[in-house]
């Protein structure tokens, strides 16, 4: 009984470490955004790609979270087209000029988003019409918002276009408490 006991432990410790091993192979427990290589990513504008986000203003009543709509249109639209949600709105190279690094080539991304969400993903024929909306939950970062389509997938972005930015009516209200040092030893 107790060989069998043994054994049982023994497979359910080897079975838990091949978990282990594959899930970590196949991606799971990885941070999403960090399979957006943001350090490649090139604007390439398109006069015929447009996003707009709505409600401009978010927060009226005090909330420090709120669903934003996000449409666009894009006229080269393709399955790995994804939408990125940046803080502060301006995350062009005008906002952050490179640091003599001769690597760097302007225009370039200089942040990289804090959410994202694939184009096709409220809308399965995305890749025919080349429209989709996407509804993102936002929460009061004390800055602007504002959202870039990217063509490419999350390896080889292009910037495809940048929606109009929204803030919240209150970015610097009070939402959290927080605890913070005093100047003398005992505040």
């Amino acid at each position: 009984m107790e060989e069998r006991f043994a054994l049982y432990v023994l497979l359910c410790c080897v079975a838990a470490n091949v978990g282990f091993s594959w899930a970590h192979v196949n991606g799971f427990g990885e941070q999403p955004l960090s399979k957006i290589a943001i350090h490649k990513a090139i604007a390439a504008f398109h006069d015929s790609a447009s996003i707009r986000a709505h409600p401009v203003l978010l927060g009226l009543k005090g909330e420090d979270t709120q669903w934003v709509t996000v449409s666009l249109v894009s006229p080269h639209p393709s399955a790995d087209d994804w939408l990125g949600v940046f803080s502060p709105a301006k995350f062009n190279s005008s906002s952050c000029p490179p640091v003599n690094d001769p690597k760097e080539q302007a225009p370039y991304i200089c942040s990289a988003p804090i959410k994202y969400k694939y184009a096709n993903e409220s809308n399965s024929d995305y890749t025919k019409t080349g429209k989709a909306t996407l509804n993102f939950r936002l929460i009061n970062q004390r800055s602007d918002f504002s959202f870039g389509l990217f063509s490419g997938g999350l390896s080889n972005p292009k910037l495809v276009a940048v929606s109009n930015s929204i803030t919240f009516a209150n970015p610097k209200a009070p939402l959290y408490p927080r605890l913070a040092q005093g100047k003398s030893w005992d505040e």
